[in-house]
This record gives C-alpha cells, structure tokens and sequence, in this order.
C-alpha cells in the first residue's frame, strides 16, 4: 500500500498551492493542517473513484475516513479488499 498512500501524497500536493505535505505524519489531520477542506474532500473522493474504480458511499463520506493519510489508507484497503 505504500504506492498508493504515495499516489495520494502526490495528489493532495498537486492540488494544494504551494503547499507540501512532506511536513506532516501520516497521522496528522489534512483538515486542521489546511491541506483539504469540505470541497476538496470531494475532489479527492472523486480522484479515488476513478483512479481505484471503487465508489465511495454518501455515509462513507466522513472525516475518520479521509482526514489523515493512515484513514485514507485505511478506508482503501477495506474499499479494494
């Protein structure tokens, strides 16, 4: 899974101006660090879908599961299997 919390990494930096996740652990929350907010927790489920053909249920779609890059993770590995 380590490809993958990479892949996702990459991503968020992507879409964060200027910004870099290199600072935080894993464990540390995307939201308070500013890195993701309510609308780009949607773009990143949406990311997540089309990159790992999964589909991410509406009461899927809490904080536990996409705030830290260990729930991300987390949530995936149970998503895929």
């Amino acid at each position: 899974m380590t490809h993958m919390k990479e892949e996702i990494r990459h991503y968020l930096t992507s879409q964060t101006p200027g910004g870099s996740l290199e600072s935080l652990t894993d464990s540390e929350s995307l939201l308070e660090a500013g890195v993701i907010d309510s609308m780009s927790m949607l773009d990143l489920i949406t990311h997540l879908e089309s990159t790992y053909s999964i589909s991410v249920d509406e009461d899927e779609m809490i904080p536990e599961n996409f705030e830290t890059m260990d729930g991300i993770v987390s949530y995936m590995q149970e998503k895929i299997g």
